[in-house]
């Protein structure tokens, strides 16, 4: 039975299946958060406090249809051959290491998130316990052109991804184009020559609005860029190995990728934890990734059925069926 169908999303919690590509394409708006942590605490505090503190208060509010955390490595320059008139460099302190991805599937959706308590106060005063800048955007026009990853046991919606999964971040040449023609460039012509690639088994294109246009603050947090190269656009990619980068940039060399793109910036993505699914909590929204991990360890079935997890946390378990109602 697939995600949408059943009445908790993400059944297996642990390892189970991620929306697949028409899952994900049935939301029009896209919420892109670029964090750093906060630099006086542990990296392992702040990622452990993302997933398992602030995390689970989206789990709480209603209109999300997915919302995943991305935990990135850093920037991956090794990857890409030399391009003239390109970069694949990015200061150290400009690169994020985590990135909030949430999917709304309607504008009144989006107005149910928002109008929240959570959504309105509670998220937005939290996030400067551990994060020390951030930058986030809405936007539309985003799509999952390929998700295949079905065929190596699924996608792994908590913990390492099943094969290696790229965050490719897309600085425009300066003045080059407009915003739209950038956007339509990005997809037309890098996401889906790469989408068709044998060894592409996942990839997801999100154009991003300026910068300076879309800014979403949180009380405490630095939002201003640290650097001067913002982002216009990323692509998530998952590939059966490394070595597809030569093949995807010789692929799109010849479409003017030089004349568009200033820079591309790649962060591995470390881990991946999925808060929400097919508009519904998963098990690692309403209790933490520590307990779900230890009721798996336990075998203990008992602890995810539907009937005590409503018990336990009431509406927030029926995710988007609250607005229904």
């Amino acid at each position: 039975m697939s995600a949408e169908n059943e009445p908790m999303a993400d059944a297996d919690a642990g390892t189970g299946h991620v929306g697949t590509a028409n899952l994900e394409n049935a939301a029009d708006i896209a919420l892109t958060a670029f964090c750093w942590w906060r630099a006086d605490l542990p990296r392992h505090v702040c990622e452990d406090y993302w997933r398992d503190v602030h995390g689970i208060m989206f789990a709480r509010a209603p209109g999300l249809w997915q919302a995943r955390q991305l935990r990135l490595s850093p920037n991956r320059p090794d990857l890409w051959p030399a391009v003239s008139g390109m970069s694949f460099d990015v200061p150290r302190a400009a690169q994020p290491q985590g990135l909030p991805h949430g999917l709304f599937r309607s504008e009144a959706d989006l107005a149910a998130f928002g109008d929240h308590p959570l959504a309105q106060e509670t998220i937005p005063n939290d996030a400067h316990h551990f994060i020390g800048r951030i930058g986030s955007q809405l936007s539309s026009g985003g799509r999952t052109l390929v998700d295949g990853l079905d065929g190596i046991d699924g996608p792994t919606v908590q913990g390492s991804p099943p094969a290696p999964t790229f965050v490719l971040c897309f600085v425009p040449r300066a003045k080059a184009v407009s915003t739209k023609d950038f956007h339509r460039f990005l997809t037309e012509h890098i996401a889906r020559p790469w989408s068709e690639h044998p060894d592409v088994l996942r990839l997801r294109v999100e154009p991003l609005p300026p910068y300076a246009e879309s800014v979403m603050a949180s009380p405490g947090v630095p939002d201003q860029w640290p650097s001067d190269e913002t982002y216009l656009g990323w692509i998530e990619l998952s590939a059966r190995n490394e070595d597809v980068f030569d093949d995807l940039l010789s692929d799109v060399l010849g479409n003017d990728l030089a004349e568009q793109v200033e820079a591309v910036h790649t962060y591995p993505v470390r881990e991946i934890y999925t808060i929400i699914s097919a508009g519904r909590p998963t098990d690692v929204g309403l209790r933490g990734y520590p307990a779900v991990r230890t009721i798996m360890a336990a075998g203990v079935d008992e602890q995810r059925d539907r009937n005590l997890l409503e018990l336990l946390y009431g509406e927030a378990v029926h995710g988007l069926d609250r607005l229904r109602r």
